[in-house]
């Protein structure tokens, strides 16, 4: 069942105790994104429920809430990934004057502490901080005072937005559109339409860049996730267009490492199988893998531990339930399919985090 937070927090503490109170038997909840987390998450945390979390705040890097998970980076990576991408994108010169243009959102805006922050420590100027006001009908007025600062590019998550931002940019541009770098949230079919519409295809393909998790999406587990979302598709049109999307690959593996979980405490008391997400995930000495939750069942009624290897790839959950992974440089194609251009280092990827502080 869904309940809608409307990603406002003082909406999400009604939903969740409706949520909790109205189900006796829930035994677990995806979704949970910086826009509540800091209320939703306190509320499950204490009734003992398992969640997967797609929250980027870095307040939950060292959480000591028991049943929080997260299998993505917090947004601060995100923002250093995009840095990265700046300073290390083999297809261009290391950038120099960088423009941040984020929404005023809580999501969008816990990329900016980070990104200042990860800059200035490495020396690249900040052309300029805007947080944009998402749904606003115009933009003239931010974007004359963006082109005055003369940025070589633009780092920005404006989640709903950026057509009409971009529009506008490259109108009072004489034609031309600055490049710009997107967190891994504009790898999307929606917003891929919003901004080609604005700009046109062209001026996308030459433009655009962004940076995602680095993501296996192979093996059994990304076959079983693709065969059950392919037999959504007859009552959520358009599913597939998710295939290889972050949120939507990590979040079913989620499902699927509390199920496990369950089976494998012989238990539907969280109290009990909680652990088991984390022993799972991780894996135990002599662990047998496992891509699907067939496998994992039939293993555990042999008598063997497991360690699932899920649709996105191996999980490695640190003290804190956070587990994290590589970045990929990536682009869309004319049908607005994810296209990997590079890969950023181990060495790239620390060298800006350590500017940033590393949380």
């Amino acid at each position: 069942q869904s309940f809608d937070t409307r990603g406002e927090p003082a909406d999400a503490v009604p939903a969740a105790n409706a949520m909790i109170s109205g189900n006796s038997n829930l035994m677990g909840v995806v979704g949970c994104t910086s826009d509540e987390a800091s209320t939703v998450v306190p509320i499950l945390d204490r009734s003992h429920i398992p969640m997967f979390c797609m929250t980027g705040q870095s307040e939950f890097n060292k959480t000591s809430f028991k049943y929080f998970h997260r299998l993505v980076p917090p947004d601060s990576f995100d923002a250093y990934a995009m840095i990265g991408s700046a300073l290390f994108n083999p297809s261009h010169a290391p950038y120099k004057s960088i423009a941040l243009v984020f929404g005023d959102d809580i999501g969008s805006q816990t990329f900016v502490g980070p990104a200042k922050a990860a800059l200035d420590k490495l020396g690249v100027k900040i052309a300029i901080n805007q947080a944009i006001k998402l749904g606003a009908s115009s933009y003239r007025t931010e974007v004359a005072s963006l082109l005055q600062t003369h940025p070589d590019v633009i780092l920005t998550e404006t989640i709903g937005s950026a057509g009409t931002y971009l529009k506008e940019l490259k109108q009072q541009n004489g034609g031309k559109v600055i490049p710009f770098i997107g967190s891994s949230a504009t790898i999307d079919p929606v917003w891929f339409k919003q901004v080609v519409d604005a700009i046109g295809l062209p001026d996308f393909l030459a433009n655009y860049t962004a940076v995602d998790l680095n993501l296996s999406l192979q093996g059994p587990a990304y076959q079983e996730f693709v065969t059950q979302l392919t037999a959504s598709e007859a009552t959520n049109k358009g599913a597939l267009a998710y295939k290889g999307k972050s949120p939507t690959v990590h979040l079913y593996d989620g499902i699927i490492l509390t199920a496990l979980a369950m089976v494998a405490a012989n238990s539907s008391d969280p109290k009990v199988y909680n652990q088991k997400i984390f022993d799972i995930a991780n894996g135990v000495s002599g662990a047998t893998v496992v891509g699907t939750f067939k496998e994992g069942v039939d293993a555990l009624k042999s008598g063997k531990s497991i360690r699932y290897v899920g649709a996105a790839g191996e999980n490695n959950f640190n003290q804190y339930n956070n587990s994290q992974q590589g970045y990929l440089l990536v682009t869309m194609d004319k049908d607005g399919n994810e296209v990997t251009i590079g890969k950023l280092t181990q060495a790239q990827t620390q060298q800006v985090i350590d500017a940033g502080g590393g949380a």
